[in-house]
């Protein structure tokens, strides 16, 4: 079953969920991207519009409710605490990576209520369960749900009279109706992730139709396989857990009028700028392209990285061009963006076109390359209709052209008396338009000249995001395309946040 106006009102959740897709519930918030069930990665669920949070609840010794998953928190804090043996006030002085630390539940409620997002809490020990639901009744949050593996402590609240929607977590190889005993609940959470390679193939037509017929919502395991995924959207299934909660909405372009992504540096809002890294978040979310910078390296090989020092990025006070790519991928190009990003590597052009081929084209921006060189690579992959170049240096882009007749080009209208000027420079098939320093309304010029328009912004606000949709660019090349992407293809999430935020 997916959600309808009955369920709704039977548990008092916002009428705004009537949205047609499964519920995107953040796995211990955004966990791939914050260290988990913290408020940072709460925030970034919310900030993704993962509609609900999982989290991990646990009772102190002195009987505070602690958002933790394990008992023993020396995997999180790297010093061994036991939750279950601990006082609060020893919990709460423990350091987590990323400056965080181990929240109480009724700062992650706090945080709910005001970015409008649900919790779904697992009950990890005894009576938090009953515990949680009075700080959830106190706090008037209704949308919520209570869940535990532990069919007891569900059982428990059900006596009690809770009437939150509770949920019994179901492991590998138990048959859920049999799993629930007899008990009452209203939704089976399938933990059948590790089951097998493709779980859903688990969930036959045949089990969907009993638990349909128990009146049982269904939510999914933890998932970030694109396959897995893709198998289950039609199902009928109310949410679907995730350590990457942006995987749950991809992109999905309107057919009346396509416009392509462009994702600027990669999702470099959510992982070190022109890593792989950044550019798999873009690809599993289905977007268009990736841009990136390209110099190269003093074994003249062709790197991906901005800046002509590596000091931002990689904390050595050094010119790409005297190391070697040897010794620039030996650096740790993601410590200075998070803690957990620490490892990642700056990749060859090389890498980076092997990883999009099939999936999303480039556009690169060439800081410093022989034009030749690049174009052989490009094309090595197969992938020089799937890329477009620019680089301020005029000359090497008409190089480019000479080279390469049939290469795609951008010429940014900023920099020409015209669009006109623009497109004929060097046969530019794509104009940029920045929002900075140039005339939107001229977009329209573009179709008449037969070249593709492009919208460059790297701003954030969610009313300048839309306000591009009446230019109809064919690109958009945008530091946050993941807000973009849910204006666009998900109005309907996004009028829930709107909603619950603001009302």
């Amino acid at each position: 079953m997916s959600l309808d106006k009955t369920w709704l009102n039977r548990f008092s959740w916002p009428q705004t969920l009537e949205t047609g897709h499964s519920l995107a519930i953040a796995h211990r918030g955004a966990s791939d991207h914050a260290p988990e069930n913290t408020l940072k990665a709460f925030q970034i669920a919310a900030d993704l519009h993962a509609e609900m949070w999982e989290l991990d609840v646990r009772l102190s010794v002195d009987g505070v409710c602690v958002v933790a998953h394990d008992d023993n928190l020396a995997r999180m804090a790297g010093q061994e605490l036991r939750v279950s043996e601990a006082s609060w006030y020893d919990i709460s002085a423990l350091q987590l990576p990323e400056g965080q630390q181990v929240p109480r539940l009724e700062e992650v409620i706090e945080l709910a209520v005001q970015t409008g997002c649900g919790l779904y809490i697992e009950i990890k020990s005894e009576d938090a369960g009953v515990l949680s639901w009075e700080l959830l009744q106190k706090s008037g949050l209704k949308f919520a749900v209570l869940a535990s593996f532990n069919v007891s402590w569900v059982r428990q609240l059900r006596d009690l009279g809770c009437k939150y929607p509770l949920a019994v977590l179901v492991p590998n190889g138990a048959d859920p109706i049999e799993y629930l005993g007899g008990l009452d609940v209203d939704i089976v959470h399938l933990c059948w992730r590790d089951a097998t390679e493709a779980p859903h193939e688990l969930l036959t037509e045949s089990l969907i139709k009993s638990l349909v017929d128990h009146s049982l919502q269904i939510v999914i395991w933890q998932e970030d396989r694109s396959t897995v995924l893709h198998a289950l959207w039609d199902l009928p299934i109310m949410g679907i857990c995730s350590n990457r909660p942006e995987l749950l909405k991809p992109y999905v372009p309107n057919p009346a009028h396509n416009i392509d992504i462009v994702c600027h540096r990669g999702a470099n809002n959510l992982a070190p700028e022109n890593t792989l890294e950044a550019a798999r978040i873009c690809l599993d979310q289905g977007f268009q392209y990736i841009e990136l910078d390209v110099r190269t390296t003093a074994d003249d090989e062709l790197v991906v990285i901005h800046d002509a020092e590596l000091l931002r990025t990689t904390s050595v006070n050094a010119l790409v061009m005297d190391k070697t790519l040897a010794e620039i991928q030996s650096l740790d190009a993601g410590g200075w963006f998070r803690e957990g990003a620490a490892g990642y590597h700056v990749p060859s052009l090389n890498q980076m076109l092997a990883m999009v081929k099939g999936y999303a084209g480039l556009y690169i921006d060439v800081k410093l390359a022989d034009p030749e060189k690049l174009l052989q690579l490009v094309k090595a992959h197969g992938m020089l209709d799937k890329c477009f170049f620019w680089g301020g240096d005029s000359a090497m882009m008409n190089q480019l052209r000479n080279l390469e007749p049939d290469v795609v080009l951008m010429a940014p209208r900023w920099m020409y008396e015209s669009v006109k000027e623009a497109h004929i420079a060097y046969g530019a098939q794509i104009i940029e338009f920045d929002v900075e320093r140039d005339n939107l309304d001229e977009i329209a010029q573009c179709q008449e000249l037969g070249a593709r328009s492009m919208i460059c912004s790297k701003r954030h606000q969610w009313g300048e995001l839309a306000s591009y949709l009446k230019y109809k660019p064919d690109l958009l090349n945008l530091d946050y395309p993941d807000r973009f992407k849910i204006l666009a293809s998900y109005p309907r999430v996004y009028a829930h946040f709107q909603t619950t935020v603001e009302g």
